[in-house]
């Protein structure tokens, strides 16, 4: 799957994901947060849950302390994992685009640290991210479906609100890989490219003739139409990561944020990955930085997360991009 979701930061009271699953925004309805669900709102009151201890004089009127971002990001947790379904929506709309606005809020280390290190998130950390993950699929999803059914593909897909975000996010990563060659990209490869594969299909349009896979049917299939509807050369094709042949014909693979949720398989996915591909060829793995890990899986660039490549660069964005850049290479 893509990220999407490179999640941006909502500018508006709608979803902070894509289309129609995932693309919360392509529901089309504002929604009125502080009504509903304010960025802080679940935290408000904080009597009612059990997990948090008493408030200290400080922390009871400080909704910023360490306290009160853990009791904001465990109620979204419990709310997300309460509704019977993450397909857009007002009201999962509401919940993701609050729980994105505390992600990439900026933070003081020392409470980021507080925050993360508290075992009431460790232990519902793999849940949450495996939530935004599914509604991210839906929201790609949906606005997939839209765009197909437009009459004007293009003008359709310039309506998807976070169409920005993925251009932004894939002009700094086109960057980087140009910046570490010895000359630009001429063919790449993108894992988990997901139903709306936007990441593989702006990549194309940087001059880099593109393939892209998805371990899902239903993902290949709305992305390889998505591509011929619009013109773009990216072929689309069904594979598993761990299943992938010679890659050794590819200058680039990029492997999207959710491919491998949990560091282990992720780290098995590189290390696939670079086994297959010709020595000084570059990887490009999406990650994340601070509490945007809550959103997607962050990449250990110095512990065994990369599977044996070499760390070329680490990008951490602080813009409305939610995804790091960890950029390496197949070593020799």
């Amino acid at each position: 799957m893509s990220s999407p979701l490179d999640r941006p930061v909502p500018r508006t009271a709608t979803r902070p994901f894509s289309g129609g699953g995932p693309a919360r925004p392509g529901s089309e309805r504002s929604i009125d947060l502080p009504s509903r669900l304010a960025v802080r709102a679940c935290g408000t009151d904080r009597s009612h849950d059990s997990h948090e201890g008493p408030a200290g004089p400080d922390e009871q009127h400080s909704p910023d302390s360490p306290s009160g971002l853990l009791a904001d990001i465990l109620a979204l947790h419990d709310a997300l994992a309460a509704e019977p379904s993450l397909e857009p929506g007002p009201r999962t709309d509401a919940l993701f685009t609050a729980l994105v606005a505390l992600a990439v809020a900026p933070r003081a280390p020392q409470e980021v640290d507080a925050v993360l290190a508290d075992p009431r998130l460790t232990e519902r950390l793999p849940d949450l991210r495996a939530r935004c993950a599914t509604g991210e699929y839906a929201l790609e999803r949906a606005w997939a479906h839209r765009v197909l059914a437009a009459d004007d593909p293009h003008t359709a897909l310039e309506a998807f609100p976070y169409l920005r975000n993925y251009r932004d996010l894939t002009r700094i990563e086109y960057h980087a890989v140009a910046g570490h060659a010895p000359r630009a990209p001429r063919r790449a490869l993108f894992v988990g490219s997901g139903p709306l594969p936007l990441s593989a299909l702006l990549l194309a349009r940087h001059g880099v003739r593109v393939d892209a896979v998805d371990i899902d049917p239903e993902a290949v299939e709305l992305g390889g139409r998505l591509a011929a509807a619009l013109g773009d050369d990216v072929r689309v094709a069904a594979g598993d990561v761990l299943d992938l042949g010679d890659l050794a014909d590819y200058d680039l693979v990029c492997v999207a944020a959710l491919v491998g949720l949990d560091p282990g398989d992720k780290a098995a996915a590189l290390a696939h990955v670079r086994a297959r591909m010709r020595p000084g060829a570059l990887v490009l793995a999406r990650s994340a930085h601070s509490l945007r890990g809550l959103l997607y899986p962050v990449l250990e660039v110095a512990g065994g997360d990369l599977g044996g490549l070499d760390p070329v660069a680490v990008l951490h964005p602080h813009t409305d991009v939610v995804n790091s850049v960890v950029l390496a290479r197949v070593p020799a």
